[in-house]
């Protein structure tokens, strides 16, 4: 009679160690996923500098403190070192990306290699768009943001890069994103524009809340803190006048020459020196464009012929 009953007792055991080894995948499945930590400061920090908030940017040169804190820079000194160059524009890692770049990328200011995959994180490509990070601080981009400009084009496809040549008309740009080059002619009906990279990048949301009159941003421990209250009166200064200038000359694409036509028809117009002043002179034309420039975006058309011309180019000039 035992043996009766032994395929029963072996079907039993069956299908119980199913049902076991079944378990821990319904297990994995419901596990959460977790979330990324929001950025904090330490404690030493928040104590000598009278900082609390994460993300606020007491002295305005658009870096949060969290990043201010990772770059070893003062929250309440737009220019620690007193060098001439704001605090976004050093490179405390020696990367060839500066602090405001490393910020938008979401890398660490004081780390060539955040996260440790052998790749410098001036070539990763933190947004994804086809573009390294170095390439969009170059070309005047944002690495945090796939469309800069928010025109549904992802800025690796938006002809950013430097230019090769400009002779005879026809101008030879080497892409950023994949290395080739592309050409065409620039003419009268071509549209050139220069902008700073300042200029192009006010647009972008670098996290960073304007926190300068915050309780807990408007005294911090130094050795010298009447020299600190000066320059924190300096810095909101160039702040306001640097958003000006900003709001002011924002980046848009400008006549390339004047158009000779229009100029025929204006009486006033039939000194032949006046008119060849008009048509020259313009520094963006004549003095940027050239071998070296870096371009933010330019957009290109081909007619029926086949020939191809630049419709607008718009070059990144931190020089004038």
């Amino acid at each position: 009679m035992p043996a009766a009953h032994a395929p029963l007792r072996l079907s039993a055991l069956c299908a119980v160690a199913l049902a076991a080894c079944a378990l821990p995948a319904t297990a994995t499945a419901a596990a959460p996923v977790k979330k990324s930590a929001s950025p904090k400061l330490s404690k030493a920090f928040q104590k000598r500098y009278h900082v609390k908030s994460a993300t606020a940017d007491p002295d305005r040169d658009g870096l949060t403190n969290f990043t201010e804190y990772r770059a070893h820079t003062n929250p309440k000194k737009a220019d620690t070192d007193r060098d001439g160059a704001k605090d976004g524009s050093e490179d405390r890692d020696g990367d060839k990306l500066d602090n405001a770049t490393e910020q938008r990328a979401g890398t660490d200011p004081s780390k060539k290699d955040t996260d440790h995959d052998g790749q410098a994180d001036a070539r990763e490509d933190a947004d994804h768009d086809g573009l390294t990070n170095l390439a969009e601080q170059s070309t005047a981009n944002d690495p945090g943001d796939p469309d800069s400009d928010d025109d549904g084009v992802k800025d690796g496809a938006e002809n950013a890069g430097q230019v090769v040549s400009f002779a005879g008309g026809d101008l030879v740009i080497r892409l950023a994103s994949t290395g080739k080059t592309v050409s065409g002619a620039v003419d009268d009906e071509s549209s050139v524009a220069c902008s700073a990279t300042a200029d192009y990048e006010t647009a972008y949301d670098d996290g960073a809340a304007d926190d300068t009159n915050a309780a807990d941003d408007d005294a911090f421990d130094d050795a010298d803190p009447g020299d600190d209250d000066a320059d924190a009166s300096d810095d909101d200064d160039d702040a306001s006048s640097s958003d000006d200038d900003a709001s002011a000359s924002a980046a848009a694409f400008v006549r390339a020459a004047s158009d000779d036509d229009n100029a025929s028809d204006d009486p006033a117009s039939d000194d032949d020196d006046a008119d060849d002043d008009a048509s020259s002179g313009d520094p963006c034309f004549d003095d940027v464009l050239a071998p070296g420039a870096w371009v933010h975006e330019a957009e290109l058309s081909a007619d029926d012929g086949g020939s191809v011309r630049f419709d607008a180019v718009a070059l990144v000039d931190d020089e004038n």
